[in-house]
């Protein structure tokens, strides 16, 4: 199959280079760009958190890698997101019993409760310089529907030995600062990373164990012939066995129907300069990060220098307008009012993929080629999770002994017209989330 290359943000309109992530990251070091022949026993498109962690996974077990990505590690999601390490699905886990059936289900969940471990795990094993914070992780309830919600994980959860705490309005206010909310769910095994940085680290991590990462080298086309799966960029290609698309939010039309499987949705954030000593003992004194039940969530947290960060769902676009940015000032206020008047400098915005059911998709999409994606703003964990998963896979593992069930491909219907449909929902959300 042959494409033509898809169109990336224009540089001028994209805000990756202003993230506050970018400007206080660890420096990435310079990978080459892709050129001539090669060959690998596997090729992994995409160098985000999925990717790295199947490189990481499958060099550190001997495999020779090779790590394709069209800018460099961490450019997409992986380095535009929160940073929050939530080891939570968006099912709750009844749910997740629900959708699997009772003994997958189990499974499931026993894998999706670990998430937060494995990235915790991870930082410690490389020692990656990403400012870990175990500090745990609060969903705070929107209105009384967010209420029965949160009282109903507690429950939940708790019957099944994770370690979480429900929290009433006064011990909220305490570890969070904000009287916002009449009740919380603290998960107290979460935290936070710097998300860029957290990206940097595993790659440096992958190259340590022998993997090849290559910069600047777009996939055009993948192709099978007698040798194999030959993945072409613009000034070189990599013949190998296996291949792994890891390209999430960031799709390109390299695999037939992948990109329409996915719903690409911009979350926006803005983050302060860092808070005065005052401050910093009212905004988030314990616990540094949090979300809450909106359907259009507002997540916050601070960062190592003290930065208070927020963001929630944005419009499509790279870069978010003045009016954007007011949007989340007024949010940051309405959740700590001490905050009015303080500046916020740095503003950035990133593609996270959606998918119809709210849960991540795990395929294989031909012998010997695989993908997962849609994490639904779980990333930092589950994306992590989903790329050992992959490498399991690509090692030979049995489709049934996965900690996750393989799914067909399936488009989604009229996905050319996504933008409008996501754009009457996120209208009809914000007026629900006004009167919850």
């Amino acid at each position: 199959m042959s494409i033509n290359p898809p169109v990336f943000e224009n540089p001028a309109r994209d805000s990756f280079e202003t993230s506050l992530w970018h400007q206080t990251a660890i420096v990435a070091p310079r990978y080459p760009t892709l050129r001539g022949a090669h060959k690998a026993g596997v090729v992994i498109v995409g160098s985000g958190y999925t990717g790295l962690s199947a490189a990481i996974d499958l060099a550190g077990q001997g495999s020779d890698v090779v790590v394709l990505d069209a800018r460099e590690p961490g450019f997409g999601a992986s380095g535009r997101n929160g940073g929050q390490v939530i080891p939570a699905f968006k099912y709750d886990p009844d749910g997740i019993a629900k959708v699997y059936g009772d003994e997958l289900g189990e499974t499931v969940l026993d894998m999706v409760s670990k998430t937060a471990d494995v990235v915790f795990d991870l930082v410690r094993r490389f020692d990656i310089a990403c400012d870990l914070r175990q500090t745990g992780w609060i969903q705070a309830a929107h209105g009384e529907s967010g209420c029965d919600t949160i009282r109903s994980r507690q429950r939940q959860w708790q019957s099944r030995g994770a370690p979480v705490e429900l929290l009433e309005t006064d011990a909220l206010k305490r570890l969070a600062g904000t009287g916002l909310y009449p009740l919380g769910l603290l998960f107290r095994n979460g935290g936070t990373v710097q998300p860029l940085s957290y990206a940097r680290g595993m790659a440096i991590a992958a190259a340590s164990l022998g993997a090849r990462v290559f910069s600047d080298s777009q996939v055009r086309s993948i192709k099978r012939d007698a040798s194999g799966w030959k993945v072409a960029t613009k000034d070189g290609s990599v013949l190998a066995n296996k291949v792994v698309i890891a390209t999430n939010g960031y799709n390109t039309p390299i695999w037939p129907g992948l990109r329409q499987s996915v719903v690409p949705l911009y979350s926006m954030q803005i983050a302060s300069k860092p808070l005065p000593e005052e401050l910093r003992r009212q905004v988030l004194p314990v616990v540094e990060s949090m979300a809450d039940t909106r359907r259009l969530v507002w997540y916050f947290r601070k960062d190592r220098d003290h930065r208070f960060i927020i963001g929630s769902r944005g419009p499509f676009k790279a870069l978010p307008s003045e009016r954007d940015v007011q949007s989340l000032v007024e949010a940051a206020c309405t959740l700590f009012p001490m905050l009015r008047g303080t500046q916020f400098p740095y503003r950035w915005a990133g593609r996270v993929a959606m998918t119809t059911d709210q849960i991540p998709h795990l395929h294989q999409l031909a012998p010997g080629v695989f993908s997962a994606l849609g994490c639904n703003g779980r990333g930092v964990g589950m994306g992590t999770m989903m790329g050992k998963i992959l490498a399991a896979a690509c090692l030979g593992a049995d489709s049934r002994s996965l900690p996750y069930p393989v799914s067909d491909l399936h488009p989604i219907p009229f996905h050319a017209f996504h933008r409008v449909g996501v754009h009457a929902m996120i209208t009809y959300y914000r007026m629900l989330d006004q009167f919850s």
